[in-house]
């Protein structure tokens, strides 16, 4: 998990944490961006869940990121871990900074990727199939309003245990929005219910493609959600999902436009052991804006 399993007690009037920030961050990028789907934005800013707790974002100064945790509470050093605070992004470009060319990619540096829970992003995913993420946010919300344990001093609940999804009827994850992801996602948490500390070790502790194969032994669990429980949830950054937007990116830069998934994977190989890093600002960039350059534009550009 990306938190310390110790739980501190749990304030319902919040803890105040002021974190240092190693290197550029960007707020908005990271929470909207596709990896995660509790963090939401109202009229005082963002709020998300994080294990058993709510995480209010006070600010951001350039230097110290001010956050308040109602509920039970992770210390400093599990907020830090998850945030990624003490990790500068640009590292993850060393192996690639042609891609630093690209229109508007230089901006997109402060995107952090977020350490979360392996079971929660798993879970998540499998709810993404055919949905986008406005509609996965609410999905998953309305899974946690069922099925997740309340949450001390606020009205949203923590996402629940594989046992406890594994209880409900596929009538209900259906009611919840799931739709026909409900068979997939409650077989998959009843399998993972059977030993969860025996198979998240067992997929943490293999290399990648065994770890893979396991999560897509799991029912509706194909590469690319299986690529993103590996990357969002287990921190492998060397694990590069392939959706439509990365697909067409990957294409771009490869100068490859007919190649399959597994030929851009093998391609996207090049861009470092930290491309999975690379692959979210990629993802974001291709969404928002348009067509990439090839890699051999790029590096022209760079050169001059």
């Amino acid at each position: 998990m990306a938190l310390t399993r110790q739980r501190a007690p749990a304030d319902p009037h919040g803890v105040r944490h002021d974190l240092p920030v190693a290197g550029p961050l960007d707020l908005e990028v990271t929470f909207a961006c596709g990896q995660a789907f509790r963090w939401k934005r109202d009229a005082s800013g963002w709020s998300g869940v994080v294990g058993r707790a709510e995480v209010r974002i006070l600010g951001f100064d350039g230097r110290l990121l001010s956050i308040e945790v109602v509920g039970e509470a992770p210390d400093a050093a599990s907020l830090r871990h998850y945030f990624r605070l003490d990790e500068n992004p640009e590292h993850h470009l060393e192996d690639a900074r042609e891609l630093r060319a690209i229109p508007g990619f230089v901006p997109l540096l402060g995107l952090r990727l977020l350490r979360q829970d392996p079971w929660e992003t798993l879970a998540s995913f499998i709810c993404s199939a055919a949905a986008n993420i406005g509609k996965i946010s609410a999905n998953v919300e309305a899974v946690c309003a069922r099925r997740g344990e309340p949450i001390p001093g606020s009205r949203r609940r923590a996402f629940p245990a594989p046992a406890a999804i594994a209880r409900a009827r596929e009538a209900e994850l259906r009611r919840a929005g799931v739709g026909f992801r409900a068979p997939y996602l409650l077989g998959s948490a009843r399998r993972i219910a059977e030993d969860p500390d025996g198979f998240w070790r067992r997929v943490r502790m293999a290399p990648l493609e065994e770890a893979r194969a396991e999560l897509t032994s799991l029912p509706g669990v194909g590469p690319k959600i299986a690529d993103c429980a590996l990357l969002f949830g287990l921190d492998r950054l060397e694990a590069y999902p392939v959706d439509r937007w990365i697909r067409r990116a990957t294409r771009e830069l490869a100068a490859k436009p007919k190649a399959r998934d597994e030929e851009l994977s093998q391609w996207a190989e090049r861009l470092g052991p930290g491309r999975g890093y690379l692959q979210q600002v990629l993802f974001h960039l291709r969404r928002t804006s348009g067509p990439f350059p090839s890699m051999a534009t790029l590096r022209r550009r760079s050169a001059t």
